[in-house]
């Protein structure tokens, strides 16, 4: 089974993947964020940094997560479960956020393509919080090339995030659901287990 967790930055994706991989004896899948070179600048330069910039860093974003659904392939087919804390779907949104309509779309069709030969979640996980706790939680993590996130940028994110989750997206308020606390926990993991596959 492969789960993905997905939403906007800071809303608790990495939190609940961790809960959930531990719970479930699953290999955690951690967004490889950190393995970008392109993203710190880009966070850096913000609204000056140059389209050519934005681009590199959702192609090397590309490249990255392909190899992990490489590895979530292998596992899965041998029988194990993996918990990510990124989807594919977050390519295509963070894209039409950050590069001009002709560049987001063609990140779009390249993740088509690569999609048709990848691992698809058997169960997205979707997450969303009012922009002020995005914002609370980004600070509060204290990552260096985050400084420079604004509220209105995390409401434009978590917008965009909610226009994406189809019905079939299990979509839990960051804001209320608590990765933390057991009971939600127990919550989602009786959802998901019911709807896994035997």
């Amino acid at each position: 089974m492969f789960i993905a967790i997905t939403g906007p930055t800071g809303v608790g994706k990495t939190t609940l993947a961790s809960r959930l991989a531990a719970r479930l004896d699953a290999t955690l899948m951690l967004d490889p964020f950190a393995d970008n070179p392109y993203l710190p600048q880009l966070y850096a330069e913000a609204e000056r940094a140059p389209d050519d910039l934005a681009l590199k860093v959702e192609l090397t974003f590309i490249a990255l997560r392909v190899a992990q659904l490489r590895r979530i392939e292998m596992i899965t087919r041998a029988g194990g479960r993996v918990v990510a804390d990124w989807a594919m779907v977050q390519q295509r949104i963070f894209a039409a956020e950050t590069l001009p309509a002709a560049d987001a779309g063609r990140v779009a069709r390249t993740c088509g393509i690569w999609s048709t030969d990848s691992p698809s979640p058997d169960v997205v996980i979707g997450l969303t919080a009012p922009p002020s706790t995005l914002l609370h939680r980004v600070k509060q993590r204290g990552r260096d090339m985050e400084t420079a996130v604004s509220e209105a940028d995390l409401a434009a994110l978590n917008e965009a995030f909610q226009r994406a989750f189809t019905p079939h997206v299990i979509h839990r308020d960051g804001s209320t659901f608590d990765a933390l606390n057991d009971t939600d926990l127990d919550e989602l993991i009786a959802q998901l287990t019911g709807s896994e596959k035997p």
